[in-house]
């Protein structure tokens, strides 16, 4: 039974999201008769349109929720990770919705006339439907750009936080504008709670978070570049130490004079075609990076690679720099399989959190672990001595180094050659996102159920994109092919509203 409950958690989240979305469309339908509303072309497009709005408006909100971070949330999802999937995917749904309301609302106004339609995209209308039309151009501004623009990470997150900003413009528009939610109180109710929520979280997580936001504050105590490109930073607490599970990451700010000189304030770069503000600090960034210490350990350390500038920047961190901790998250542990029978896998540096796991088996008994670390060449095989130190002090820990220069990529047959209990046991994986999709695959193949699968899929974590470690270079998705199919997406809006419309005529 707990381990039904245990499957069933991560579902939480997505079904919750799906009825929260969905509650507005049926207080609509309850409030009035709906033969009235499909009465005609006009009065069915302008139901449709209002359905849109509905739902668009509710899944906005509820992005914002999801946005915020809360671990009550990340609880219900099973992850972070799995969150900012959800995150993503609600806002394209909520972006598709309100493209729907735009369309169908000038769907229905053009059965009247054209001229009555295109008076509503100015502001001839009025300023309650013109903030509708600012706020859904400026929403589709920052979902283009974050869909068809590599972003680096400190734009992202300046984009990402407009999106608090443009909801505050759509609630002006819905809640001035005369229409459905007039007609029933619970329905007004029910919007203004939805709205209040994604408001009071976008304001708890931009607006306020360095004081509303609880995080730790550490100094930097070392900093050990282990080759041109992998930086260990070891951080003491300045207060009580973070909790934390091995596996688990956490988001991390330094104060840093030289992270200062090196990101000068506002500085664009367009290196590698990836648009980006260096902001340094004055963007009080906040980065993710997987936690390599075990849980007993007095210091918390992070290991990070050179992909990005930031990243390349704390190559200059200095001892004594200030670091302001928030977390921990992520629930990408060896302590939360239920089985002992477990097999690692880690592409590069995704060897982060196997090191934190590594370190914190201690003189746990009953698990046979065996240990897959995969690097492009013998030398970036990092904390390899330790690892095996860590070895031959447990006879159930094993570990086996696959180089791709010298043995090619790790495969799930190789897997099933070595391992006769590969079915039983359980994998977790991680690495570049290519490396994991190709094994789990392969291993799904192989016979092992896709719940004996575990991946940290946590995507702008410092795990590295490309390069290494265990499977072929995944081809990037081309921006034409997605861009044709949004339009073919509003193309078909288009026609269904315009199908509709002769229908009811």
């Amino acid at each position: 039974m707990s381990k039904t409950l245990g499957k069933l958690a991560p579902l939480l989240g997505p079904v919750a999201l799906n009825v929260l979305c969905a509650a507005p469309l049926l207080l609509w339908a309850r409030s009035a008769p709906l033969d009235a509303r499909f009465s005609g072309s006009f009065a069915s497009l302008t139901s449709i349109a209002v359905l849109c709005a509905l739902a668009g408006t509710a899944a906005f909100a509820l992005n914002l929720v999801l946005g915020a971070r809360l671990r009550v949330v990340e609880a219900l999802f099973g992850g972070l990770d799995r969150m900012y999937k959800a995150h993503r995917i609600l806002g394209q749904v909520a972006f598709t919705l309100l493209l729907g309301h735009v369309l169908f609302i000038l769907a229905g106004r053009a059965t009247i006339s054209t001229g009555t339609a295109v008076n509503l995209l100015g502001p001839g209308a009025g300023w309650t439907v013109f903030a509708g039309v600012l706020a859904f151009g400026a929403m589709t501004v920052s979902i283009l750009t974050t869909l068809f623009v590599r972003l680096g990470h400190e734009v992202f997150v300046y984009v990402q936080r407009t999106f608090g900003f443009i909801f505050l413009a759509a609630s002006y528009h819905v809640f001035t504008t005369d229409g459905a939610k007039a007609q029933s109180v619970a329905l007004n109710r029910y919007l203004a709670a939805l709205a209040t929520l994604g408001i009071a979280a976008f304001a708890y997580r931009s607006l306020f978070g360095n004081v509303l936001v609880r995080r730790r504050r550490y100094r930097v105590t070392a900093v050990n570049r282990l080759d041109e490109s992998v930086t260990e930073i070891a951080m003491e607490p300045l207060g009580r130490p973070l909790a934390f599970m091995p596996g688990q990451f956490v988001f991390v700010g330094f104060r840093s004079l030289a992270l200062t000189e090196e990101l000068h304030p506002f500085e664009l770069s367009v290196e590698r075609q990836v648009f980006s503000i260096r902001a340094g600090e004055v963007g009080n960034q906040f980065h993710p990076f997987s936690i390599t210490a075990s849980p007993g350990e007095p210091t918390l350390r992070v290991t990070v690679k050179a992909i990005g500038d930031y990243t390349r920047a704390l190559r200059r961190l200095e001892p004594g720099a200030a670091a302001v901790v928030e977390g921990p998250y992520g629930s990408f542990s060896h302590w939360n399989v239920p089985s002992g029978r477990q097999i690692w896998l880690a592409g590069g540096i995704g060897v982060t959190p196997f090191l934190s796991m590594a370190r914190s088996l201690g003189d746990r008994s009953g698990q046979s672990i065996d240990f897959y670390y995969c690097v492009e060449h013998d030398e970036e095989a990092h904390f390899l001595d330790e690892l095996q130190a860590i070895a031959r002090r447990r006879d159930d820990f094993r570990v086996s180094v696959v180089a791709r220069d010298r043995e090619g990529f790790l495969t799930a047959s190789r897997l099933a050659e070595e391992q006769p209990d590969l079915a039983s046991a359980h994998v977790l994986i991680c690495g570049p996102p290519a490396m994991i999709d190709n094994l789990r695959a392969q291993l799904t193949a192989q016979g092992v159920p896709e719940g004996q699968i575990h991946a940290e899929e946590f995507g702008f974590a410092k795990l590295g994109r490309t390069g290494s470690s265990g499977a072929p270079p995944r081809k990037r998705a081309v921006s034409l092919p997605a861009l044709v199919g949004a339009l073919s997406a509003a193309g078909l809006l288009i026609v269904l509203g315009l199908v509709v419309a002769a229908y009811a005529t």
